[in-house]
């Protein structure tokens, strides 16, 4: 539908920016007033543009260096390793957090989390991936995961209530319903399929991990050991290869798509009933300018086989070992998850906040429709399975979904397999 990935992240991000920088709060300040310095995604204009306030608070002006997300584990390493930090506060996506704490490159900010934040609403399930050996090593800023977007036109022409898989998310066993409709919706022939996803790379790790833990499962027990083998992990599995090879009820190509946006264009140009992924393809299905299922694409939590689910991908904020001014960092972040900065980023960009009483504001969730559906997203499992070597189980795990998809190995072969790859690679 020829979008990019820059035009969809300012999409939105820059409406309404200057209101975050908030008047100065006359001469008053507070707290540390050292320089400090952050390390922050391209993508967080609505961070940088508290760097206004904090002057204002504390005296003095953050020094702000950008970074894009796929740049960020190099950049943060070599940093690290060098035994430097880049910043005070430093954003770290999920699947990097893990692996930086594993190494002792972050500082334990469980106090701040269990004293401010999750008395003030933060969202218990968006620090899965903050979590580590007893500590919380991040502060979400933003939250997501993958959520089920659906064709009401298509639903309509196979004869099926558009409005019923609003509820699947509660009520169990609806994955059958899930199937059934896509079953419906299928016309080969006329390239309309009822589902489309992009299995071809880590996405498809994503999809099975929903389903792995809509069946009771987890990628890994608590002493991190892969546990993806598990008869929920083969149930999981058995029902992505009998959607592609039984019902024939996904678009096929879909084992080829690498991310999103390869799976995207079928599915904005109204050919395919049903798209698990981020939340944000709810506002281009629904408002892009080159989409033809506009104000007809529906969005909800994950269907449910005994619960809804899906895996997390909050971004976060850290303060690294090496900070030269960890105080100040502390105080960038609890600026960032301050209540009305968190609704000023839900109500003025594309990015979620993550306090429940941001996402339930009314101007967020008028601003942000799939606010509310990320909220209840979270209320469900979220687990990714973070590990420090993340990372490398995944290529692995990706590797081994291929083979079921392919057929070339039944599900628990795959899966076995895997397991036994993993635990060869640790040791």
């Amino acid at each position: 539908m020829g979008i990019s990935r820059r035009e969809l992240l300012l999409t939105g991000a820059g409406v309404g920016l200057g209101s975050l920088l908030l008047p100065a709060l006359g001469s008053a300040q507070s707290g540390n007033t050292s320089p400090v310095s952050l390390l922050l995604g391209s993508h967080m204009d609505y961070l940088i543009a508290l760097t206004s306030k904090y002057q204002a608070l504390h005296g003095v002006e953050p020094k702000v260096e950008l970074v894009t997300t796929p740049d960020l584990p190099v950049k943060l390493s070599s940093a690290f390793i060098a035994r430097r930090s880049l910043g005070d506060a430093v954003f770290v996506d999920a699947a990097t957090l893990a692996g930086l704490a594993d190494k002792g490159w972050l500082t334990d900010v469980g106090d701040m989390v269990e004293a401010k934040f999750l008395p003030a609403g933060l969202l218990p399930n968006s620090l899965t991936a903050a979590r580590y050996n007893g500590g919380i090593y991040g502060v979400p800023v933003t939250i997501g995961a993958p959520i089920m977007h659906w064709n009401k036109d298509l639903c309509e022409k196979a004869g099926l209530d558009p409005e019923a898989p609003s509820d699947w998310h509660s009520t169990p066993k609806s994955w059958s319903e899930f199937v059934r409709y896509a079953k419906t919706i299928t016309s080969a022939e006329g390239d309309i399929y009822g589902a489309v996803d992009n299995w071809g790379g880590t996405g498809s790790v994503f999809t099975f991990g929903s389903l792995l833990q809509m069946h009771g499962g987890r990628f890994l027990d608590d002493e991190r050991k892969p546990i993806m083998n598990s008869e929920a992990g083969v149930e999981a599995l058995s029902r992505m290869v009998e959607l592609l090879h039984v019902e024939k009820a996904i678009d096929p190509a879909s084992v080829t798509y690498n991310w999103v946006f390869d799976a995207s264009p079928s599915y904005l140009a109204g050919k395919r009933g049903f798209f698990l992924t981020w939340p944000f393809i709810a506002d281009i299905a629904n408002n892009g300018q080159d989409s033809a299922i506009k104000g007809r694409s529906g969005f909800a939590p994950n269907p449910s086989v005994i619960t809804s689910a899906s895996v997390d991908g909050s971004e976060f904020l850290v303060v690294p070992t090496f900070a030269e001014n960890p105080e100040g960092g502390r105080q960038f972040i609890e600026l960032a998850l301050d209540l009305p900065n968190q609704i000023r980023q839900g109500s003025e960009t594309a990015w979620a906040p993550v306090l429940d009483a941001a996402l339930s504001d009314p101007a967020v969730e008028g601003h942000l429709p799939v606010a509310a559906v990320i909220r209840q997203s979270y209320l469900y499992p979220v687990d990714g399975g973070f590990s420090a070597d993340r990372q490398a189980w995944m290529e692995i795990l990706c590797g081994e979904l291929s083979q079921a998809f392919a057929q070339s190995k039944t599900p628990r072969a795959a899966l076995d397999d895997a397991v036994r790859l993993i635990e060869q690679s640790r040791a």
